[in-house]
């Protein structure tokens, strides 16, 4: 399967704003700038072990890279199959799971359990944390001295806050559909409006709803999660939240892109690109480009003198550790 690249770090630096991190003292600089954005949750990052790879997603990586186009089947198609399938499986068992916990199995909880299992979807890892990012950045990298871009890492950055219209949150786009929707049943009050089919995509979160809006962002794991209330419709229930273990202790989110080919850099380009790219006018993407043999340094950071270190047992928690875990700290503790 052929995974989209930029050839080198020029070739990379024309669709981002990218800066490339050499040494210690840089990194140094780094994480003390932009550790200080974490409470603020407006600006999200995404980590990356290796520079040269394109910001496409796992869906786009199989709709292309197997061509299932010849399939006879559309791209809106192959994701809600997806997502159909998933929750059909042996008599609903994913419905059956969801529902014990008051929880309908939206679609767009259904994307996230796919992608939390490897499974192709249109959604990107994103995390609130810049060590995390870092994380991501670092686990697993592989460093064989090349040359050019071959030597580094990368750490993204978005800030959710620049010109949301084009780059809204699901919950936005929600609230603000819901409202228009409420307040046409509540001007026309006693009129024969039919609105089930309509108020039962959202309250489902039926993924026919969302496809077309080409990009946005799922937010995170939030203890109560984000409810929805309808005036004209008492009835109405919808609440929204996610429901993974990984994003929680990651602080992690979904970045949204419907699009088959494009990655996402290219939703980010200031409008001043050709073709695609013109259509939008979202800034480009922060970038940092982290020379590879700043791994252990990195890893240190991350693990050193922390009541929590952010290794691999805290950002990938695992059921069956879980379970075991409990057993091992009574005999050790009690």
């Amino acid at each position: 399967m052929i995974i989209p690249i930029y050839a080198t770090l020029v070739d990379k630096a024309s669709s981002f704003d990218a800066i490339n991190i050499e040494n210690k003292t840089d990194l140094d600089n780094l994480i003390k700038e932009w550790t200080k954005k974490d409470n603020d949750n407006s600006i999200i990052f995404r980590g990356l072990t290796e520079a040269k790879y394109k910001l496409i997603n796992s869906a786009q990586r199989y709709w292309n890279g197997e061509e299932l186009d010849r399939l006879g089947t559309s791209y809106q198609e192959f994701i809600q199959t997806e997502i159909d399938k998933a929750k059909g499986f042996h008599n609903r068992l994913l419905e059956k799971f969801y529902d014990a916990f008051g929880h309908p199995a939206y679609d767009l909880s259904i994307l996230s359990f796919l992608q939390h299992y490897k499974a192709p979807t249109p959604l990107l890892d994103f995390t609130y944390n810049f060590d995390s990012a870092l994380f991501f950045a670092t686990d697993g990298l592989k460093h064989n001295p090349s040359i050019d871009i071959d030597n580094y890492c990368s750490i993204y950055a978005i800030d959710t806050k620049v010109i949301p219209r084009e780059f809204p949150s699901i919950i936005s786009h929600i609230q603000s559909s819901l409202s228009q929707i409420d307040n046409i049943l509540i001007e026309n009050k006693g009129k024969r409006i039919n609105a089930s089919n309509l108020l039962k995509n959202f309250e489902s979160l039926q993924y026919k709803a969302f496809h077309g809006l080409n990009l946005f962002y799922m937010p995170g794991y939030t203890p109560a999660g984000i409810r929805f209330a309808l005036k004209s419709r008492p009835n109405f229930k919808l609440v929204y939240n996610q429901h993974n273990l990984n994003i929680i202790n990651q602080k992690g989110l979904f970045v949204f892109n419907s699009d088959p080919t494009h990655p996402l850099e290219d939703f980010f380009s200031g409008g001043y690109g050709t073709g695609f790219q013109s259509i939008f006018q979202l800034p480009k993407i922060k970038c940092w480009n982290i020379h590879k043999s700043l791994n252990e340094y990195i890893v240190k950071h991350l693990t050193e003198n922390r009541p929590l270190p952010i290794d691999k047992e805290f950002m990938y928690p695992q059921e069956e550790f879980i379970a075991s875990s409990a057993y091992k700290q009574f005999k050790n503790f009690k």
